[in-house]
């Protein structure tokens, strides 16, 4: 991975929002504004460099959010095999034994 500068990551929410309204009036302008080095073209294919990345890290955000109910969905499984671990424990050594102490592991020094 080529390294680059740390630049500053300050913008506002809707920066690509607003650079889509700024192409848009630029090309509505013309060649009456001229940006000293830089051209409309140069300024689209920003444009279009970043929908990329945006695109990429709405992904990830649907993904992460996936991932995450996936692995809700799991542990809540789990979570109910070791309550009928505990359970089937208390009902065949009582409440108060040993052998469910350390199922639950209310022992110390183990």
């Amino acid at each position: 991975m080529e390294s680059r500068k740390t630049r500053s990551t300050s913008f506002p929410r809707d920066a690509f929002g607003q650079a889509h309204v700024a192409k848009t009036g630029w090309e509505k302008v013309g060649k009456r504004l001229t940006v000293p080095n830089l051209s409309l073209d140069k300024f689209e294919s920003k444009l279009n460099e970043v929908q990329q990345y945006v695109e990429k890290a709405q992904l990830l955000k649907v993904q992460r959010a996936q991932a995450i109910q996936e692995r809700n969905v799991a542990l809540s499984e789990l979570w109910d095999l070791t309550k009928r671990v505990r359970n089937a424990a208390k009902a065949t050594f009582g409440d108060y034994s040993q052998e469910l102490e350390f199922l639950i592991n209310t022992q110390e020094g183990d």
